[in-house]
């Protein structure tokens, strides 16, 4: 059923949530154009907050402070010139942690070489940092006898250790504490392989006034979430399984879904964390695991961040009523099929030189190493990052065989095959959109709702001229019926003559004196200017003449009109009703009438050509003797 375009904005259920999929716009460009407007609208609302709850939660300074703790526990070295992350051994792994952590971790001194110990147990990183609880190192060991030994080395091998896995893990309890903290793997081919992983997170969330006013967001957000679900229950109701059909209402339901697993992750993690700080304020002295929070944390944010991006990507559903905005949808739509056929022959090769790179290279060059860093390698060669040195070092021969056969194909031929499918495809598209009629804009949209607005504003001020004509009659007392009979010659309504002659008249009399005239006709000046100035705004808000000059004319073309015949107001909105009515009827027509002969034009272009009987095609389609093709 469609919506009339005077109660569009009308806030009952459907119209509150009445998307192009709920309402029927198929044949009503006008209403489809207004309702993606108002979905537009109240989306970048949301968008909006969005954006303050996912940048609300990060800062700045989160890096500078993962900056400095990398500095301090990775780069700073003992006396013997071990850092973390130099450690090459078990000798230098506890040089370090006997010197640079336990220095790093507890503080005695403050800058001035004061003692800390004196005023405070506590250890005090970088003077301002408190360490909650205490540190711990967890180790890692493999079960004893965890890999086959041949039977030719048993007599000489008595113990073997396997590479460190889950199913290997030696999970017998020793020392005093069993948990997680730093890594250093001693692999079997000796050495040892230091990594790490610092994590800035903020677990205690309200603590400034803007983090109060985060929380105000939030609630708007759970409003948000909560109007786009009906929403699309509405639509998936209607649509039934052909809903998800459409690419968009896919990256509707999975914004949807993250943002519900974000709001209940919210709310765990705030009980979770008033929880374990409760208990480390009462037992100090334990250690502090906020690792699986610090974890679930840092998913928590990217999960935001990746929906944040797909939110922003779905502005795009919102513009497509101008076939502008279109061109980049329509041309990945056309060239899919291309793109994927494409995509099977680019992979083939590539992979091929993934696997011909991994085998030549991957005992000498680290980005080689791996197969997975062989392909990152070769889309790193395509944009110009490599380092052939290594190459050519690690094979002569094959090293620059593979590098220049490489760029040949993949860079010099695919590539540009891939380009020249999106160039040839954005030429058809953009043709084609050059010559289609051009449909219902927006712009149109707000010409007919600037000229509504001016139009509406012209007969207010007409109707106090009318007033101000029927009060210059140069006596001293009006009659309220000679007022009367003057208004309605003029085509006013009894209520409104009424309603306008008793505001004046104070003593109730049905008679307004020479005071009561004057305060008439300066309420009506006032009144008068007002709308003068409402309409120059509104002019210059749209920025043209035209129309101001058009319903000049108009208003002259009607003056003359009223000296013979006048109509009522209510009348007059009946005769409105029924214009704007038979406005939406033949801009129905006219868009229909439209696409059958786009359609036409399509069939007329695709069908081939006719041929004569000397297989010659005929220039103008048509045979002497045979009737034309089309009629």
């Amino acid at each position: 059923m469609a919506v009339e375009p005077l109660h569009f904005f009308s806030l009952h259920p459907k119209g509150l949530w009445g998307t192009t999929l709920t309402e029927n716009t198929a044949e009503n460009r006008e209403l489809y154009v207004k309702t993606t407007l108002r979905e537009l609208l109240v989306y970048i609302v949301f968008l909006v907050d969005i954006c303050l709850l996912t940048y609300g939660m990060t800062s700045s300074n989160a890096y500078y402070y993962t900056k400095v703790m990398s500095e301090l526990f990775l780069q700073t070295s003992s006396n013997n010139h071990v850092s973390f992350q130099s450690i090459g051994s078990m000798a230098d792994f506890w040089v370090y942690a006997q010197g640079p952590l336990l220095d790093n971790l507890y503080w005695t001194k403050w800058y001035n070489n004061e003692s800390l110990a004196a005023q405070n147990t506590q250890s005090y990183i970088y003077y301002e940092n408190l360490l909650l609880g205490v540190p711990r190192m967890r180790q890692l060991k493999v079960k004893n006898n965890s890999c086959v030994v041949h039977d030719d080395f048993k007599e000489e091998i008595s113990g073997c250790y396997d590479v460190y896995s889950e199913d290997k893990e030696e999970k017998v309890s020793f020392g005093l504490i069993n948990g997680t903290a730093l890594v250093v793997e001693f692999p079997a081919t000796g050495g040892a392989i230091p990594s790490w992983q610092i994590r800035t997170v903020k677990l205690i969330r309200y603590v400034s006034a803007w983090d109060f006013f985060i929380v105000a967001c939030e609630i708007v957000f759970c409003v948000f979430i909560f109007y786009y679900v009906v929403e699309e229950i509405l639509e998936l109701r209607i649509h039934k399984l052909q809903y998800f059909t459409s690419i968009w209402n896919i990256l509707d339901v999975v914004v949807i879904l993250l943002s519900i697993v974000a709001i209940g992750f919210h709310i765990f993690r705030t009980i979770e964390v008033n929880r374990l700080m409760g208990e480390l304020l009462k037992h100090p002295e334990t250690y502090a695991d906020f690792e699986f929070l610090a974890f679930w944390q840092t998913q928590y944010n990217n999960m935001n961040a990746v929906n944040l991006f797909f939110a922003w990507i779905k502005i795009f559903k919102y513009i497509s009523f101008n076939k502008t905005m279109t061109q980049l949808s329509s041309t990945l739509a056309r060239c899919a099929k291309d793109i994927l056929g494409f995509a099977i022959m680019f992979f083939i090769v590539f992979f091929a030189y993934a696997q011909l790179g991994y085998l030549l290279f991957g005992t000498q060059v680290e980005n080689f190493s791996t197969f997975v860093k062989c392909i990152f390698t070769q889309f790193r060669i395509i944009l110009g990052d490599f380092d052939y040195n290594s190459i050519d070092n690690a094979n002569r021969v094959l090293g620059p065989v593979y590098f220049v056969t490489y760029v040949f194909f993949v860079f010099f031929v695919l590539l540009n095959m891939f380009l020249a499918i999106i160039n040839d495809t954005y030429s058809e598209v953009k043709e084609e959109l050059s010559s289609q009629k051009d449909e219902l804009q927006l712009s149109d949209i707000l010409k007919q709702s600037y000229n509504r607005t001016l139009m509406r504003l012209k007969l207010k001020k007409e109707r106090i001229s009318d007033v101000q004509k029927a009060l210059q009659n140069g006596t001293k007392e009006l009659d309220f019926e000679d007022f009367k009979n003057s208004l309605k010659e003029l085509g006013h309504a009894d209520h409104e003559i009424t309603a306008a002659f008793s505001r004046f008249d104070k003593d109730g009399n049905h008679i307004l004196d020479e005071e009561e005239q004057q305060q008439m006709k300066h309420d009506l000046e006032a009144k008068r200017a007002a709308l003068n100035t409402e309409i120059e705004n509104l002019g210059k808000s749209y920025g043209g003449n035209n129309l101001d000059e058009t319903l000049s004319y108009m208003e002259a073309k009607n003056n003359h009109a009223n000296k013979t015949s006048w109509v009522t107001k209510e009348e007059f909105q009946v005769l409105l009703q029924r214009v704007l009515h038979l406005e939406q009827s033949i801009h129905s027509i006219g868009s229909k009438i439209d696409a059958v002969v786009s359609k036409l034009e399509v069939l007329e272009r695709n069908k081939p050509k006719r041929k004569d009987l000397m297989g010659k095609p005929l220039d103008d389609g048509r045979k002497v003797g045979n009737p034309p093709p089309y009629i």
